[in-house]
């Protein structure tokens, strides 16, 4: 079964899109322990995500992961971890869409999905329709950059007319 590290930004959008479960329910889902308590100080403010994120965890969907040596140098204490964990797990993915996290993770040779491209991923997976692909991805629109946000629309099929195969390098 196909292995997702999620940083804290990755578990938000997708919490947002509504498809945490769904992905959590489809693949491994790896969750530093870092992470985790980012995301849980958010149940103070009553936040969907981490509520989402805590049932999850307590009906053993998600993993979470302690990490012992940090990712590396320049990376955000969430990022550094989920590349710990990563390497540790042997993971197939990080899902983040922190720009400086994913750029370094691509110079690197690190294989990353973002939130839209997990969308992708659920639809070209058969986990989820190509109906609700769309209907996810557009909850995630106005948290997303827009050519991630038209690449997975076009990966998943939302444009009739729009042929152009698009190249998936983080998937």
């Amino acid at each position: 079964m196909y292995k997702f590290v999620l940083d804290a930004d990755g578990i938000i959008k997708l919490a947002k899109a509504g498809v945490l479960e769904k992905l959590a329910e489809s693949a491994v889902c790896i969750v530093p322990r870092q992470v985790y308590d980012e995301v849980m100080r958010g149940k103070e403010k009553m936040h969907k995500d981490a509520l989402i994120t805590e049932s999850l965890a307590a009906q053993s969907k998600i993993k979470i992961a302690e990490h012992g040596k940090t990712g590396f140098a320049g990376a955000g204490a969430g990022e550094s971890a989920a590349l710990a964990v990563f390497r540790k797990e042997n993971a197939d993915s990080i899902i983040s869409d922190d720009l400086r996290f994913l750029a370094q993770l691509k110079k690197e040779n690190i294989p990353f999905t973002t939130p839209a491209n997990a969308l992708v991923w659920l639809a070209k997976n058969s986990k989820i329709t190509k109906e609700e692909a769309l209907d996810s991805l557009e909850k995630l629109k106005e948290f997303v950059r827009e050519e991630a946000y038209e690449r997975a629309k076009n990966l998943i099929g939302g444009k009739e007319n729009d042929n152009r195969v698009l190249p998936v390098e983080d998937t």
